[in-house]
């Protein structure tokens, strides 16, 4: 079976986008659409697990902070999902992320620590914040984020668009529409504050589903170092 992405598109991607991504604002990040072969993403949208599956869901339930569900148990993945987490884990698919983010030395996590699947139910939300920096079982640094969205037909009314806030937290510099089929690559450091604060307001059944993956290294640059923490809320514990 073929890679869930195209080789000779992520080179074409990798080689353009290089400069994007690095001189973006307010941080490191890129925006790519198109990114999976389309007839996998289609699958993985119509298989996407629902809120009652049993993927041993995760269920953050806190309202100021967090709403959403999340699953990082591959072993209750559909295939498909499980195959997809594989293939974005894979050597080809790190070799494009560092040429496309300059970062070397990137490491997989198959642990999936706050990542894999992900799902927001109608009135679900994710705060500004910033994401946790280290990884215990990896012992590593986290460097990337990935995020693939899989709403089919996703419209403005739904909300849910996922917001890049300035380095200090208090400003919001760009939004970014959860597109099907849509990836959004970040750099991942104790100041890079994101979220989706505008809660999901599709009708019912419809949600907004996603997959997250994180990358890390074994160093990082002293300027980005800071002691180990777990998520920083924006107006919580940040």
């Amino acid at each position: 079976m073929p890679y869930v992405f195209d080789l000779d598109t992520l080179a074409r991607l990798a080689e353009a986008g290089r400069g994007l991504f690095a001189g973006a604002e307010p941080y490191p990040h890129i925006v790519m659409d198109d990114f999976l072969r389309a007839d996998r993403a289609a699958e993985l949208a119509c298989l996407f697990p629902q809120p009652d599956d049993a993927v041993a869901w995760d269920r953050f339930n806190i309202q100021t902070v967090e709403m959403k569900l999340g699953s990082a148990h591959e072993e209750h993945f559909p295939s498909a999902h499980r195959q997809a987490v594989h293939d974005l884990n894979s050597g080809p698919f790190l070799r494009f992320l560092e040429h496309l983010s300059g970062i070397e030395h990137l490491l997989p996590d198959p642990h999936l620590a706050g990542g894999g699947l992900h799902l927001s139910r109608r009135g679900d939300h994710l705060g500004i914040h910033a994401d946790f920096n280290w990884h215990p079982q990896l012992e590593a640094h986290r460097r990337l984020n990935l995020l693939v969205y899989l709403t089919p037909q996703w419209q403005p009314e739904y909300g849910g668009e996922l917001e890049l806030w300035d380095t200090t937290g208090t400003r919001r510099i760009c939004t970014v529409a959860p597109l099907f089929n849509r990836a959004v690559l970040f750099a991942t450091r104790s100041d890079t504050f994101h979220g989706h604060p505008v809660p999901w307001a599709a009708p019912e059944g419809t949600y907004r589903q996603s997959l997250a993956l994180y990358y890390y290294t074994t160093n990082r640059p002293e300027h980005e170092r800071r002691p180990a923490h777990s998520t920083l809320y924006k107006g919580h514990n940040a």
